[in-house]
């Protein structure tokens, strides 16, 4: 294999020979971007002992160098990755695009895309119907969809007792790094895994959408959005993301209904005689463990469960509805 050791600090490159069909850990697994998430997946993924991570890029030397000492070999070249011979399953994070996506599968690796809404939801889409003639599996990052709170909030509409829904809302107002910028929008950014959680929780189809975003006036430098979409079923939701506050909290999901109420790992429902009743709900706990083992099971050929190239497209839709919103300063419909 040919490598430019040129294009990292001299040193980095780690031995990139292709492993042999022989292990005992089945899994090849390559990381392509080597950002935030990128260093935390890499993390993640040492830890299972189904998965052998065989290397990892980034087009920036210096954040590739940020994986130093994370057990992964560091390549200085993509196209390493790019071959089934090496890698079984590729992590597409932060270098993620149509083209690189359809010559992955067409090598015939599965793939596991952190930031969908880095393309069009058109391209997602279309990407989903390649997908389906590749024979190899397309999955969506959704961390958020394994925290606490998100578990919480299903357990509670699968009581039943909450009734027809009116009204979901989130609030989350915390102070991000200095510095920090959003190249595509906060919308994209920060805004995808409150909204995928949102079309998981209400079962409906949104149906009109307005947003507001909050910046000092500088393009690409918002600082947070107000998001009110309406779905058919009547239930209206808001997403309200502030990340220049002082205040340093966040609400979790909120959830009113026609017979019951949930917040905060709790079901508010009231009595004949008016008093309203709290009582605690369980649900069973979940990490990031629990998304790699849902990945094995997909890749080891068990039914998709995890969210799909679809359901990102139905997020990154909605997604590009607010961002019209946000632009005209009018409700839309999706």
């Amino acid at each position: 294999m040919n490598n430019q050791n040129a294009s990292i600090p001299p040193g980095l490159e780690s031995s990139i020979d292709p492993p042999s069909s022989s292990l005992a850990t089945p899994w090849r697994v390559g990381v392509l971007g080597v950002g935030q998430s990128g260093l935390f997946y890499l993390e993640s993924l040492s830890l299972s002992a189904d998965i052998r991570l065989v290397g990892a890029f980034d087009s920036d030397p210096q954040r590739l160098a940020l994986a130093t000492g994370s057990g992964c070999p560091l390549l200085s070249q993509r196209d390493s990755l790019l071959s089934p011979t090496f890698a079984d399953v590729l992590f597409l994070v932060d270098d993620f695009s149509e083209d690189i996506a359809i010559s992955a599968l067409r090598g015939g690796q599965h793939l596991v895309i952190d930031r969908p809404w880095s393309v069009s939801s058109e391209a997602l889409q279309s990407l989903g119907k390649f997908a389906v003639t590749s024979n190899r599996t397309v999955t969506i990052a959704s961390p958020g969809r394994w925290s606490a709170n998100f578990l919480s909030a299903m357990s509670a509409l699968q009581t039943g007792r909450l009734g027809s829904l009116h009204s979901v809302r989130q609030s989350s107002c915390e102070k991000r790094v200095p510095g920090e910028t959003s190249p595509a929008g906060v919308l994209r950014e920060f805004g995808y895994r409150w909204i995928d959680q949102l079309l998981t929780l209400v079962d409906s189809k949104p149906e009109r959408v307005y947003a507001k975003l909050l910046s000092d006036g500088r393009p690409k430098q918002e600082h947070g959005f107000l998001a009110v979409i309406d779905f058919t079923n009547g239930c209206t939701a808001q997403i309200d993301i502030d990340m220049r506050s002082r205040l340093g909290f966040r609400t979790g999901w909120m959830i009113e209904g026609s017979s019951g109420s949930f917040r905060n790992d709790r079901l508010f429902t009231e009595t004949d005689d008016g008093e309203i009743v709290d009582e605690p709900l369980m649900h069973s706990n979940s990490s990031t463990d629990s998304f790699i083992g849902d990945l094995i099971s997909t890749w080891s050929g068990s039914p998709m469960t995890l969210p799909t190239l679809a359901d990102a497209a139905d997020v990154v839709c909605v997604i590009e509805a607010l961002e019209r919103s946000a632009s005209t300063g009018e409700a839309v419909r999706v």
